[in-house]
């Protein structure tokens, strides 16, 4: 096929997608019908959030942050107008159109104003906004919260805030622009009580406060506010039943006006009271999701266990003739369609880092239950498959493997696989129980968690970090630390090269370890990397401690607080160290392997053979091997990381533990310690632009290497060799979490699969 061709067909697949032809999947005709309209509509941006924060704040200046706060989140929910659109049957939409998402002004004003002229054009991630909104946010919103967002005062309390959001070599802007993220609710409590019953454990805290107890100075104003959001909860679910009536008394197609009035008596009980039904349930689960897409700006709100928190409606209505299971794959494949629709709205910077509009949903299926056993069920399946057939990015599903796991899952899962979407994601119950085990506790400490706490609610949340629903929070994609640019570094003593974009080409970035043409031996190259390493992570912790102060002070969360035990009972916001266990801010790492390519080339060719001097090495890197393309080949065919070669093996075995071993050393804001993980998503191609040319080879400003996998095209010895390298490494060290992608071809897989 021509180049010609190749474009005429992929132009007219676009447009068959941007007109739902091509998504009408599903497993019925109504699902068919959502997915169409979810991909007939493209990402755009809604101020009714906006409008609320700048309405409450400038209402009540001088008040107290929390009490301005918790206003501003009630005033959104009851005020949220009720979107019901044919063939749904869970209500609640998280803006006026499909596929849009609230800004959070107070994060985002600061570099929203740069980004308003493009927003619709941008490179990543662009958002629709209609002229009238975007007057609006010019001439009334940004100018009120520019100075006041968290990145503006942070700024302000730290020493280098250019340095650690553009430098490529560390940087927390994520952390400072997307606050209220990565959490699981404990879905299961909220089902048998309802939000009445966090009502009543609020009320009776209100009464429990003695305003001549320094200690309780605040909490009447935390009860209070917790209070006003949560009857703004139920007026936005009562607003709900009212519209679904309206709609159903101009309905003629009694089929449609049934489903509408089963809507509104749905909506008249949950989530205000404990589920009943699996349909009750589901809808509780679902608006609760939306709910907390719109307080926090973050990703990674995560459904977690599914198929065992919902196991109990779903075996109850089909006991009872209630529900049949095509009608619950349906349901769950409405819940996904309606995941899906909640894009990820970030600057034009992080969308580089993180782009695809994703906001990192997980649901949990299969594991071992609390007591040991496999807690797989017919759910399990049921979820696996709604994805087969409904074809969503979100949420990610995840399948947790143990010894036990039944084979009929594995290939239930394998199935899923084969379609080539992503899903699912496979997790190791053991390697994240271990994480979880010493999550948040230092190199010696072991978390507040109990065993039967991690087998029973413990599941990977976000990209792949390991959480607990209910008794964990904290932003757990907070720091980043670029590997790649760290070898830089100690090549340069401590100066970044020149010709880079972002912060700081050509100044001192890091610290100075010495004129590499000075190393006598491969053990000076070594240690100058490592220092130049530990400079990195203990510079970006220290900002982001700064920002995790800043966060518990202006960024209390309402619903998150009321969703996590024991927060309600201390009177403390989760956002300020209300929950069980406070974890984050973590630090990550992007470019694992070109770091230890890097080492490994250079204690090959520089020290072992003395085949290159130092000199000579980094001349051709500053030329980013412009007259030297002999020298860049032979450090290419030096060992590679991810060939199950100890020679590079043991260098990223050696720098995945002191990498983690730093970043555990170091104690945050609210009395925890940091967790090492490896940073997810494109953020190697973002950070790879800010590198120039490594030992390993690699041209200057190319893409790192994904995730912990092995550099591109360098892991030539098959998947098998890849995976015994993979398995050198200490994965219980990095407890915030470890992600390796691994692309095996389709066509291979589905013949295991069938034979």
């Amino acid at each position: 096929m021509t180049d010609s061709a190749v474009k005429e067909v992929g132009s007219r697949l676009g447009m068959e997608w941007r007109d739902g032809k091509s998504a009408e999947v599903g497993s019925t005709r109504r699902i068919q019908q959502l997915n169409r309209l979810l991909h007939a509509n493209r990402p755009s941006v809604d101020i009714h959030r906006t409008r609320c924060f700048t309405k409450v704040f400038q209402a009540t200046e001088g008040e107290p942050y929390i009490r301005r706060r918790y206003k501003a989140c009630a005033e959104t929910y009851r005020t949220l107008e009720p979107v019901i659109y044919d063939h749904e049957q869970l209500a609640g939409w998280q803006g006026k159109r499909i596929r849009c998402e609230q800004i959070n002004i107070e994060m985002h004003a600061d570099w929203l104003e740069g980004d308003l002229d493009q927003m619709r054009v941008r490179q990543f991630d662009p958002f629709e906004i209609d002229d009238a909104d975007l007057q609006e946010l010019r001439e009334v919103h940004i100018p009120y919260w520019r100075d006041k967002t968290l990145t503006a005062v942070w700024a302000k309390q730290v020493p280098h805030p250019v340095k650690m959001v553009s430098s490529g070599i560390a940087d927390c802007v994520n952390y400072l622009g997307s606050a209220g993220s990565h959490f699981i609710p404990d879905y299961a409590a909220l089902l048998s009580t309802g939000y009445k019953g966090a009502y009543d454990r609020v009320q009776e805290g209100l009464a429990n406060v003695d305003p001549t107890n320094p200690a309780d100075i605040g909490k009447r104003d935390f009860h209070l506010g917790l209070i006003e959001v949560l009857e703004a909860v139920k007026t936005l679910a009562e607003n709900y039943a009212a519209k679904a009536r309206e709609l159903a008394a101009a309905e003629e197609h009694p089929e449609r006006k049934a489903e509408l009035l089963e809507m509104a008596r749905i909506m008249d009980w949950v989530p205000w009271n404990p589920a009943r039904t699996f349909r009750e349930a589901i809808q509780t689960v679902w608006l609760t999701e939306m709910l907390l897409s719109i307080e926090g700006a973050g990703p990674s709100l995560t459904y977690g266990r599914f198929d065992q928190y919902m196991l109990p409606y779903y075996e109850k209505d089909i006991a009872e003739s209630r529900l049949t299971r095509e009608q619950a794959m349906e349901l769950i494949e409405e819940m996904y369609i309606k995941t899906t629709n909640i894009p990820w709205f970030q600057s034009s910077q992080l969308a580089y880092y993180f782009g695809g509009y994703y906001r990192f949903p997980h649901l949990g299926v299969g594991g071992l239950n609390k007591l040991g056993r496999d807690a797989s069920n017919e759910l399990s399946y049921l979820c696996l498959r709604a994805m087969r057939h409904v074809r969503t990015t979100g949420p990610t599903v995840s399948l947790y493997l143990h010894q036990k796991t039944p084979d009929e899952l594995l290939l239930e899962a394998a199935k899923l696989s084969v379609e080539g979407m992503g899903h699912p994601s496979y997790f190791d119950v053991e390697t994240y129980s271990r994480m979880l085990e010493y999550r948040g506790a230092g190199l010696q400490g072991k978390s507040p968690y109990t065993r039967e706490q991690i087998l029973e609610l413990g599941s990977p949340l976000g990209c792949v970090e390991p959480g607990v629903a209910g008794l964990q929070y904290g932003h757990t994609d907070s720091g980043i630390v670029n590997m790649g640019a760290v070898v830089s570094l100690a090549l340069n003593n401590g100066v970044k090269p020149a010709g880079l974009p972002g912060w700081g080409p050509g100044e001192q970035a890091g610290p100075q370890t010495g004129d590499p043409a000075t190393f006598s031996t491969y053990e000076a190259f070594h240690d100058a990397v490592l220092e130049q390493l530990a400079y990195a992570i203990r510079e970006v912790h220290a900002h982001m401690i700064v920002a995790e102060k800043i966060i518990a002070e202006q960024h209390q969360i309402p619903l998150f607080t009321i969703l996590s035990t024991g927060c309600i009972e201390k009177g403390v916001d989760v956002a300020a160290g209300g929950a069980y266990c406070n974890i984050g801010p973590t630090i990550q790492c992007v470019g694992l392997a070109d770091m230890a390519n890097s080492m490994a080339a250079v204690k090959k060719v520089v020290y072992d053979e003395g085949s290159v001097t130092m000199d000579a090495l980094r001349k051709a890197l500053e030329t980013d091997f412009a007259d030297d393309e002999e020298l860049r080949l032979k450090l290419r065919n030096a060992p590679k990381y991810g060939n199950n070669d100890d020679y590079a093996d043991d260098i990223a075995a050696e720098v995945f533990q002191y990498f983690a071993d730093v970043v555990r050393s170091l104690r945050c804001y609210r009395g925890n310690y940091a967790d090492a993980a490896i940073q997810m998503v494109q953020a190697n191609v973002g950070f790879g632009e800010m590198t120039w040319a490594t030992p390993s080879g690699r041209h200057a400003m190319r893409p790192l290497a994904d995730t912990m996998s092995a550099e591109q095209q360098t892991d030539v010895h098959g998947p098998t060799a890849a995976s015994l390298s993979y398995g050198k490494l200490n994965y219980s060290a990095f407890t915030n979490g470890t992600l390796l992608n691994m692309w095996i071809s389709r066509s291979e897989l589905a013949k295991v699969i069938n034979n």
